[in-house]
């Protein structure tokens, strides 16, 4: 189980940016539209991220490049936001409740043990509500944007089972990270090339010895990428079938990748395995599980749905 600090990264970074010290002037770090990202966001998000990397002995980039990828994280994190307003995703309080009761339970406290905590920290339990709810927003639009570029044909469903229920079972858990070297939609052969390239590079740095979470940090476009690419435990099944297919022999240690998908080049990192051997059923592998797994503030039946 994640430890409190790394489940809820994200109540350290809104702590820190919402209750930072005020200043007279705040510059604007970018322009997105008709919203901007300020110095604040940008100094905030970057204290948050050396304070936890520092607990976790994560080893980070230097200073400027941790800088831009925390920029270009606020700048698509309110692209993503527009995107969702456009869209009219909205994001109910009963669901934002249920995300918020999920995130208490993966943490083992009560929802009163999750107040006191937040007031200890010093966040204010409707400024936590509204960062989860835009987290939401954010996984919500990303989601629909992956559906969107990416076809699942059934016989690549039951090629998956087959195959995951005669190597790694249906018990088995892996602790996972994650890079993704992204891609635009309808790339070039050229944009293809390049990112395959850089995708390949990193994971011969990786096997090589070199430190995954802070090649995630420098060069990863995935929503992860500041924690480390960390994606957690998760069931082989549960994860996306591109990478289950891949991960169907994978041993700890092991650096999978890259894996071409509709968004780009996946490289992986199995920090961890876990569980005893069963046969899995074909019928347990489903289409959604192709593209999307659930998250701590989404449970599978509200995966499922958004996925089908």
């Amino acid at each position: 189980m994640k430890n409190w600090k790394t489940l809820l990264l994200g109540i350290a970074m809104i702590a820190n940016t919402s209750f930072a010290a005020p200043q007279v002037v705040d510059k604007v770090a970018a322009v997105v539209n008709n919203g901007v990202v300020l110095e604040s966001d940008v100094d905030g998000l970057m204290q948050s991220v050396k304070l936890n990397a520092g607990q976790a002995g994560q080893q980070l980039p230097d200073d400027a490049t941790l800088r831009h990828q925390i920029l270009e994280r606020l700048i698509m994190d309110q692209i993503i936001l527009q995107m969702g307003q456009k869209m009219g995703v909205k994001i109910t309080d009963e669901q934002l409740d249920q995300a918020i009761a999920n995130i208490a339970k993966q943490n083992n406290m009560t929802m009163d043990q999750m107040r006191s905590r937040l007031a200890y920290d010093g966040l204010n339990y409707s400024t936590y509500r509204n960062q989860i709810r835009k987290e939401m927003i954010i996984s919500e639009v990303r989601n629909n944007e992956v559906r969107r570029r990416i076809t699942v044909l059934p016989q690549e469903v039951d090629a998956l089972a087959k195959q995951i229920g005669t190597q790694n079972d249906a018990s088995t858990e892996l602790n996972l990270s994650h890079i993704l070297i992204a891609l635009p939609e309808n790339p070039t052969s050229e944009q293809v090339n390049d990112a395959q390239r850089q995708a390949e590079s990193i994971v011969e740095e990786a096997r090589n010895g070199a430190d995954f979470g802070k090649l995630a940090i420098t060069y990863s476009a995935d929503q992860q990428a500041l924690k480390g690419g960390q994606m957690g435990w998760g069931r082989i099944q549960e994860l996306p079938g591109i990478f289950a297919q891949a991960l169907s022999t994978a041993k700890k240690g092991d650096i999978v990748g890259p894996i071409r998908s509709g968004v780009g080049f996946h490289i992986l990192k199995v920090n961890d395995l876990r569980g005893q051997s069963q046969s899995i059923s074909v019928t347990e592998v489903h289409a959604r599980h192709i593209l999307l797994k659930p998250s701590p503030i989404m449970n599978d039946q509200q995966a499922g749905r958004n996925r089908g």
